[in-house]
């Protein structure tokens, strides 16, 4: 195998692995599994969210707690990643992906329309990664929403 190949091939297990780490945040979300092992296998100890209103929440027990939090007012969350960029230099990377999140209320009930019990957001999400000895982790995540619809609950103060 010539050194080229093997340098794609190294190229290409990183990329996946980076992939995995990201996609593992939101499936812990999805999933509501907010323990902070779990974060921790994620995050970067000094590794921070960035939500879409600019507020900031540092290090992996303090994103999951924070997140167990404003979770807990969904019955389900669903987060579609699509169009995963990755842009690898050594032990660091940039993730870009598209982002479609659908959040159905817990306190709405059955009967009404699903457009009046959840509310769907679609943006883009940009993240940071280093590779350490644990492997990748992420310091930094950023949301930017570009639009919403649907029933928005206590985030209508917020928009």
């Amino acid at each position: 195998m010539q050194e080229t190949d093997q340098h794609d091939l190294d190229a290409l297990l990183a990329t996946a692995r980076i992939v995995r780490t990201f996609n593992s945040y939101y499936r812990a979300v999805d999933e509501q599994q907010f323990d902070a092992p779990r974060f921790r296998r994620v995050f970067a100890p000094d590794g921070k969210i960035v939500r879409p209103n600019g507020a900031e929440t540092c290090g992996p027990a303090d994103i999951a707690a924070s997140h167990a939090r404003s979770f807990a007012r969904f019955e389900a969350s669903q987060h579609l990643l699509t169009g995963h960029d990755v842009d690898l230099d050594g032990a660091t990377a940039a993730v870009r992906a598209n982002l479609v999140a659908i959040h159905l209320w817990k306190d709405r009930p059955v009967t009404v329309r699903m457009e009046d019990r959840a509310f769907t957001a679609g943006g883009v999400v940009t993240a940071d990664l280093r590779l350490t000895a644990d492997g990748w982790r992420i310091p930094e995540v950023r949301t930017r929403i570009l639009w919403r619809t649907g029933y928005f609950g206590d985030l209508a103060q917020t928009r």
